[in-house]
């Protein structure tokens, strides 16, 4: 079957052989949008006559002059063809039917996607527009109140007031580090993917991956609750540890509940939703911390994509927005009248004029040093994260003893008597004591008792020694606020070096301090945006050039070395998938990383094959091919119509047991084999709460198919796994059966006969010579997790996420 492109301008003609279903709509649309542009889409070849059949045969193309509507109209009131053009007829009809399919709901809006809707959808239309607002509002109202978890650390200064002695302070400081350092690991091991930043792990799972496969738990309800408690432990111990992350974490914790709802549910029909809705949950987990909308949702795009859909923004915005505010409101409720006044948590006053422009030099310059610092900070955690992962890893009982015992305490000692010692001013180290550090007056008496450098050195030596020893243990944390503090430190102490050196000009030092805060903050985790929470969450909108100067300059440094972004570091040294910095050897295709066995249907099958693909790929799309012979792919069915269609023939049938043979229950009594007690002994059924939507993704079913080789449950061998042994598991199925049962379950039937089942075009496959480098940024780009290899149509086999990651190396730029 051919079509030839005369009616397509030079540039747009494609002559050759169709080889799919997906080839021939996308022509047959470039023939009617060719019509739709010119002048003479109106006019009909008065040589083809209104009750002509028009029947692509193999041998003879259309018409030249034919137009792609006349075909589609014609074909519908054909009278009955030939046998020997019967199946051409109804290949064409195969592939007429889902084109028109996809002209007439073009107009139909998505998911926030601003297209007008289709008048006969609008109550749909709205209603669903509806739902996603009550979603992502309900996300700010249950993100901004949990901003509060550091009340801990007034139980620890009341108890310092009390003692008498300098030595029974700091018992009692360092006390209460160790206990609830410790409390926080006892809490944590209760479900340790609850451990760290929760950014690393939601950069890793917003490319596509399935959480279940490469992070099991990681959504739990335990991992909820560790997570808060060892978060509200580490941060009350007074261990050097942010909050950002963790409400990262919470937040997609929270919407991957609210999503299991009933209400919800069919959100989880379209990955891409979800994974837009886990977006906004991101930007809610940064605004509540900070109640900075704007650059709660700007911080969410930079740490967690590398692709942002814009009809996210909107989405993303909605809810920061709600989160913030809901935070505002929480201070109002428990009466914090500093906050209450204005909308800033860090109010800062500075004078109308606070720099002058010869100063900006000065706030680059400052820029940079931090940004070495930062970089320096950077290479600390990594050395540090890498060798307590090998001691965790280690099987020597000493080593395990000391990362799990042994270290945790020895940290909390050491930060113990490192923010005791040197004085209050490091003893306070919070945003709300250390705003001080930004006003335009002198700092108080208490930091001049040795020297106001000594003091700031101190702060900024605190910091940047203890982030790395305490984000690298097994607790809930971030890193946000503690590089903050050391930037502001770091810009402070600038800032009265420049005062001192140049006392003739009004130097305040007050506005270094912020713009160093900023930009050790923009180098640790390599956001712009950093410069953008500073300005809401202190509204100095006058110092916004200077900010961005020294956020920029200190990011441009911190590029200059090899070492990434702390959530990137982190990510990479705990060994989770993470597509974006993945590299590849010259020369490698698809061909050489595809898996020959694929699980696939053809257009007249059996509903014995039908079972064993549902079950093979469970809630998936099944592949459906033309036949066996030309492994022609012509697209894919949903598993939840393959479903439908064999309880439809159960039915019409007289048939029982259809729930036991599609899985979804066990037979009572039964002593032999079925699908539902093959899948409890798999390992894909473990952590099954972890997944995105409650299924699982082809990626873990794939690996699951083609790892059982040596399982010795399914007793596998030789190089088809026992799984995807076609002729092995039909007759383990048809053992159960009775003689009339299996007789009608292995009757060959066409999978769109009645109605039930449609075949839907592929959006996309690749062919087996397609470079890696290629499949790789269509995987990163559109967050799948596998994609059909196809030659000239024929379907060869398939490629996932986990074969990319097996064939690929981390980029070390």
């Amino acid at each position: 079957m051919e079509l030839q492109d005369e009616l397509l301008p030079a540039h747009k003609r494609r002559v050759g052989r169709i080889g799919s279903l997906h080839e021939f709509t996308q022509r047959a649309l470039s023939y009617h949008q060719h019509e739709e542009d010119g002048d003479e889409h109106n006019a009909r070849p008065s040589s083809v006559a209104e009750t002509d059949v028009v029947v692509l045969g193999a041998g003879s193309p259309p018409p030249p002059h034919l137009h792609i509507d006349m075909l589609l109209r014609r074909s519908s009131a054909a009278s009955p063809v030939t046998d020997e053009t019967d199946s051409e007829y109804h290949l064409f009809e195969q592939f007429r039917k889902p084109m028109l399919h996809s002209q007439r709901s073009r107009s139909v809006g998505s998911l926030f996607g601003g297209a007008r809707p289709h008048p006969k959808s609008f109550a749909e239309f709205y209603g669903r527009q509806l739902k996603v607002l009550s979603f992502l509002v309900l996300l700010g109202v249950i993100g901004g109140p949990m901003g509060l978890g550091n009340l801990i650390l007034t139980l620890r200064s009341h108890l310092v007031d009390l003692a008498d002695s300098s030595v029974a302070q700091f018992v009692i400081w360092t006390a209460h580090t160790i206990a609830f350092s410790q409390l926080g690991l006892f809490i944590t091991r209760l479900s340790p993917v609850a451990a760290g930043s929760g950014i690393s792990q939601m950069k890793s799972i917003l490319t596509g991956i399935d959480p279940r496969m490469y992070l099991p738990g990681y959504f739990d309800f335990a991992t909820l609750l560790a997570k808060l408690g060892g978060l509200i432990c580490s941060v009350g111990s007074g261990l050097v540890v942010g909050t950002e992350g963790a409400y990262v974490h919470i937040m997609s914790i929270v919407t991957h509940h609210l999503l299991q709802s009933s209400i919800y549910i069919d959100f989880c029909e379209r990955q891409n939703a979800r994974m837009q809705l886990l977006a906004a949950a991101c930007a809610v987990g940064v605004s509540s911390t900070f109640s900075s909308p704007i650059g709660g949702v700007l911080f969410s795009m930079e740490v967690t994509s590398t692709y942002y859909l814009m009809s996210n923004y909107m989405k993303a915005f909605i809810s920061s927005v709600v989160g913030a505010l809901m935070l505002q409101l929480t201070l109002v409720l428990v009466g914090d009248s500093s906050r209450e006044r204005s909308g800033m948590i860090l109010e800062t006053s500075f004078p109308p004029h606070s720099y002058a422009i010869w100063e900006i030099p000065l706030f680059m310059c400052l820029g940079a040093v931090v940004g070495v610092v930062a970089t320096g900070t950077i290479w600390a955690v990594r050395v540090i994260a890498e060798k307590r992962s090998v001691l965790r890893k280690s099987t020597r009982t000493w080593k395990k003893l000391f990362v799990t015992w042994i270290d945790p305490i020895t940290v909390a000692i050491v930060t113990g008597a490192m923010t005791f010692f040197p004085g209050s001013f490091v003893r306070n180290a919070s945003l709300e004591e250390l705003k001080i550090l930004f006003t335009d007056t002198a700092l108080p008496e208490s930091w001049d008792n040795v020297s106001i450098f000594y003091s700031l050195a101190m702060v900024c030596i605190a910091q940047v020694v203890l982030l790395p020893l305490c984000i690298t243990l097994r607790l809930p944390t971030g890193v946000w606020v503690p590089t903050f503090i050391a930037g502001a430190a770091l810009g402070r102490f600038c800032g009265e070096a420049v005062s001192l050196w140049f006392p003739a000009f009004s130097i305040i030092p007050g506005t270094y301090a912020l713009a160093g805060a900023a930009a050790f903050a923009g180098a640790s985790t390599r956001t712009v945006s950093a410069a953008v929470i500073t300005l809401e969450i202190t509204g100095e909108m006058q110092l916004m050039l200077p900010i961005f100067c020294a956020v920029l300059s200190s990011m441009a440094v911190s590029n200059l070395w090899k070492e990434k972004s702390v959530y990137d570091t982190l990510l990479l040294v705990s060994g989770m998938p993470y597509l974006p910095l993945l590299d590849f050897g010259t020369g490698l295709t698809a061909g050489d990383i595809v898996e020959p066995h694929v699980v696939y249907i053809t257009k007249r099958t059996t509903i014995a094959r039908l079972l064993l693909a549902i079950q093979r790929l469970p809630n998936q799309d099944l592949p459906v091919l033309q036949n066996e012979a030309t492994m022609v792919l012509l697209g894919v069915i949903s598993g939840s119509q393959a479903k439908k269609f064999v309880r439809h023939y159960y039915e019409v049938n007289g048939l029982e047991d259809v729930e036991v043979d599609l899985g979804d229950a066990i037979k009572v009594n039964s002593t032999g084999f079925s699908w539902a007690t093959i899948k409890d002994k798999l390992s894909w059924t473990r952590n099954g709460a972890g997944g995105l939507n409650g299924m699982r993704s082809v990626d873990q079913t794939y690996n699951a198919l083609s790892t059982n080789l040596g399982n010795p449950f399914v007793g596998g061998g030789g190089n088809v796994p026992f799984l995807m042994d076609d002729e092995k598991m039909l007759a383990l199925l048809n053992e159960g059966w009775s003689e009339p049962k299996r007789d009608k379950l292995n009757e060959l039937i066409k999978i769109t006969s009645g109605g039930v089942c449609s075949i839907r075009p592929m959006a996309m496959t690749i062919s087996s010579a397609t470079a890696l480098d290629d499949l790789h940024m269509l995987f990163t780009m559109l967050r799948c997790d596998h994609c059909f290899v196809c030659d000239q149509g024929a379907l060869v086999g398939v490629v996932t996420t986990k074969g990319l990651l097996d064939a690929g190396s981390y980029s070390s730029s």
